[in-house]
């Protein structure tokens, strides 16, 4: 029984020390010019490893997917809990997103990147196409609670609207601050995105 537990630990593991490096590598170095090989050194794993938890590369790039989407997601939905005037939210968001940037998300969005890199694998992009309405609606949940100057609560074609610009505007901004490094991206998000409180 004891052994068994060791081995379920071992795998698992095996398994986090996979996904470290691939999101590593993914993300430095781009999901095409990264290696199934390159990864498992890294890891320090051995190829059973990965086959027994990732059957394909694909299936890494949709793990990693989830988990960028989870984190980013789950930021927003801490602080909108917090925060309950969209401004507030706006600028508490566009703080700790600044202070990410510096610290880890210094190519740009993550998830934006894969799904950038992969439009010639439609296992993925049809992943990251619902992945993308998830995120719509996650941001429509968190808005519903929140205070807009105007008093007036939002209809939910209106939420919608706002949802999708929020996407919008987030995804151009970050992909310009990637190739550019340039903070003005990231400060015109914020003014954009607090001009959507009408």
């Amino acid at each position: 029984m004891r052994i068994q537990k060791d081995l379920i630990r071992a795998e698992d593991a095996a398994k986090d020390r996979i996904l470290k490096a691939a999101f590593k590598l993914f993300y430095s170095k781009g999901y095409p010019n990264t290696g199934i090989n390159e990864i498992l050194e890294e890891a320090g794993a051995f190829k059973k490893s990965l086959y027994i938890h990732f059957p394909s590369k694909k299936d890494l790039g949709k793990a990693y997917l989830l988990e960028q989407e989870e984190a980013i997601l789950g930021f927003v939905k801490r602080i909108a809990k917090k925060e309950k005037k969209y401004s507030d939210f706006i600028k508490s968001w566009m703080r700790m997103l600044r202070r990410g940037l510096k610290n880890t998300y210094i190519y740009g969005c993550p998830y934006a990147n894969l799904s950038n890199q992969t439009h010639d694998e439609p296992e993925i992009s049809d992943f990251v196409k619902v992945a993308l309405n998830r995120w719509v609606q996650d941001f429509e949940i968190c808005l519903n609670d929140i205070t807009w100057s105007s008093k007036k609560t939002k209809t939910e074609s209106e939420l919608k609207e706002i949802s999708e610009s929020i996407l919008f505007y987030y995804q151009g901004a970050l992909q310009l601050y990637g190739m550019s490094g340039d903070f003005k991206h990231i400060h015109r998000l914020e003014k954009a995105l607090l001009s959507l409180d009408k």
